[in-house]
């Protein structure tokens, strides 16, 4: 589908206020929208509050500063009108909105974690003494998941990729969303609070510490304790996607550093988990009124009581920012974003007070296209945009998901291709380790792509010996990179092997990216330029592929890999030779199976982890050999090829 941005309405000249980001009747899917507008005189110099009323929910106040305005609006499912009134000019607006929350696409829970003997309080200034229970705790985290999601449905409606946004984990609970009304039953989102297997003193340990310099990588991290405890929850014995808050993280005044505290993102197995401490949570705000207040409070910070992250909270609303916007960060790397040359996922986190209020301590107006690092990057866009938790009805049927990583296969004359079965839908291009373009793919996604390197360099503005590095996306999240593309070209064309006249070409290594200290082998089909014959292959495998031999006509062998485990043979008929192979592989081979000429496939040998690749030679070009290493088992593996 083409998405397109889509055009701000006109409104009556006569009606003093604009909604500029929201069209009229249109359907979103998240509880609370962010509306951006205008109010009063256009060339007026002033600071006046607008007022929202909404379906089910208190009436709202927020800032109007030289006609600017932003507010986040509570929606009910199914239609809503919703009424902006700026009584200094007495105007009022109504307009409709659709919600459609997308029950069908996974969520995002919120997971407040607590030692083992906590007593599940977080840092307060004594300004706030008393606001640090666990309850409260709750409060403000289910209001910065709103927030987060309603960020993300703004930011990619502006990216024209229409209202996409993740959906939060929500039960018929008290909700605390308003202070107006609080403990009224609604649907909510639902936070867990996990207590722990470990200890507040181990969550404390200053090796845990991220921002400590006796940190330890031996030590298990923090990310680590809270995915063992997320394992032993039977609420997450599923594939799930966690925001989690580290309650007992701690401002350590002797030590000057805030222990139980990691920010980090990621994912492992089933699991996809974005951590951060609680040393700022007392900046956060509690509900929804409590945003503006929140984001222009400009106390100073007390380093005798809480923390100053990074130097950079020195105020109470910049501890917001960070407290918030950097624990979206790690969210957004649970989504599998990374560090970005702009935006949220570099350190824009600093201004995320700009996407909700006009204003901040000491300037404003902040109309959207002032919001500085308030914002996902392109690359934040284009991997969001094809991601399972972020998908419109429109998008069709998901089909079954194809589990294949993609690849890259070199060419001759400088060209290369991206193979990706499952569809490509970004390639990023890095120079000298910095972001210098991208590639996107939005109408269609190709499963191969052909590429010169001259292009990339004309693309990019640069040298073919500079370091060109790639990334390549595909729609289902798998992803794959090279390091250096002129150190690819170098040692993947132009390659000789015994039994073969001229150059070949070598594939992409899969499994284990480091082949020190490994047993290198090599078949080759060829003897005196001549095919030879293949009769069986014997495959040693286990719970992981150990290795295998090919056996010829002529009695020859070749052994790829080691002997070990059990045996399996698999014959092969007269004429037919090994075209491909499919492999499971990731920090070794975990399984292969055999394409023939004849369009057999032999069965599967070894196991089933790991990432799925087809293993093939390009068009117009033949399979000649394979390579291999091995260790206690088999670690890397590929194939040879060259023109046919």
């Amino acid at each position: 589908m083409n998405y397109q941005a889509p055009p701000i309405p006109s409104r009556p000249t006569t009606n003093n206020i604009q909604i500029s980001n929201v069209r009229e009747g249109e359907t979103v899917h998240q509880r609370f929208l962010l509306v951006n507008g205008r109010a009063g005189p256009r060339n007026g110099s002033f600071d006046k509050p607008i007022y929202v009323v909404c379906n089910d929910f208190p009436q709202t106040e927020w800032p109007c500063v030289n006609s600017y305005f932003k507010a986040m609006v509570h929606l009910v499912p199914g239609p809503n009108t919703i009424t902006f009134v700026f009584p200094q000019d007495n105007e009022s607006l109504h307009f409709h909105v659709n919600y459609l929350p997308l029950l069908q696409n996974p969520p995002l829970s919120l997971v407040i974690f607590i030692g083992s003997d906590s007593d599940a309080t977080f840092d307060v200034p004594p300004e706030k003494k008393d606001q640090n229970t666990l309850d409260i705790a709750v409060e403000k985290l289910r209001t910065a998941g709103y927030m987060w999601q309603a960020f993300c449905a703004e930011q990619l409606h502006r990216n024209g990729m229409g209202r996409r946004t993740f959906r939060l984990e929500e039960a018929w609970l008290p909700d605390t969303v308003s202070c107006q009304d609080k403990g009224v039953m609604r649907n909510t989102a639902k936070v867990h609070v996990i207590r722990s297997k470990y200890t507040v003193a181990q969550i404390r340990d200053v090796r845990r510490a991220q921002q400590s310099d006796d940190e330890d990588e031996n030590v298990e991290s923090l990310f680590g304790l809270f995915l063992d405890d997320l394992r032993e929850n039977p609420a997450f014995d599923m594939p799930c996607q966690v925001a989690g808050l580290i309650l007992d993280a701690h401002w350590d005044v002797n030590k000057q550093l805030t222990v139980g505290h990691a920010a980090l993102g990621g994912g492992a197995g089933h699991t996809k988990l974005g951590i951060f401490g609680s040393h700022l949570l007392h900046a956060w705000p509690t509900c929804i009124e409590d945003i503006v207040p929140a984001f222009m409070n400009n106390t100073k910070t007390d380093t005798r009581y809480v923390a100053n992250d990074a130097n950079e909270s020195d105020n109470w609303w910049r501890a917001c920012n960070i407290g918030m916007g950097a624990m979206m960060h790690e969210v957004g790397h649970s989504y599998t974003l990374s560090h970005t040359p702009t935006g949220v996922m570099s350190r824009g986190y600093n201004n995320w007070n700009r996407t909700f209020v006009a204003k901040e301590p000491g300037y404003g107006p902040i109309p959207p296209e002032e919001e500085a690092g308030s914002h996902w990057h392109r690359l934040d866009i284009m991997r969001l945009r094809f991601h399972p938790a972020f998908r419109l009805p429109q998008d069709g049927v998901i089909g079954t998901k194809n589990p294949s990583q993609p690849s890259f296969v070199a060419l001759e004359g400088g060209q290369f291709q991206v193979i990706a079965p499952a569809g490509l839908s970004l390639l990023e291009i890095n120079v000298g380790g910095h972001y210098r373009t991208h590639f996107e793919f939005l109408q269609d996604q190709p499963r191969m792509v052909t590429l010169h390197q001259k292009d990339i360099c004309d693309r990019c503005k640069c040298n073919p010996d500079e370091k060109i590095s790639l990334h390549a996306i595909c729609v289902n999240q798998e992803d794959k990179g090279i390091d250096s593309l002129n150190s690819f070209l170098n040692s993947h064309g132009g390659v000789r092997l015994p039994g073969l006249d001229g150059l070949v070409l070598k594939s992409d290594i899969f499994g284990n990216g480091s082949d020190q200290g490994m047993i290198k082998s090599t078949a080759v089909f060829y003897q005196n330029s001549r095919p030879k014959q293949l009769t069986c292959i014997l495959v040693n495998h286990g719970a992981f592929l150990d290795g295998f031999t090919l056996v010829y006509e002529d009695g020859s062998r070749d052994q790829i890999g080691k002997t070990g485990g059990g045996r399996s043979q698999f014959d092969v008929s007269r004429g037919e030779r090994i075209q491909g192979l499919i492999v499971r592989s990731g920090a070794w081979i975990d399984g292969v199976q055999f394409k023939l000429s004849s369009g057999r496939l032999s069965p599967w040998f070894g196991g089933n982890g790991g990432g799925l690749n087809e293993i093939n030679a390009p068009q117009g070009y033949e399979m000649v050999g394979i390579f291999g290493s091995a260790k206690s088992w088999m670690e890397q593996i590929g194939i040879f090829y060259r023109r046919g």
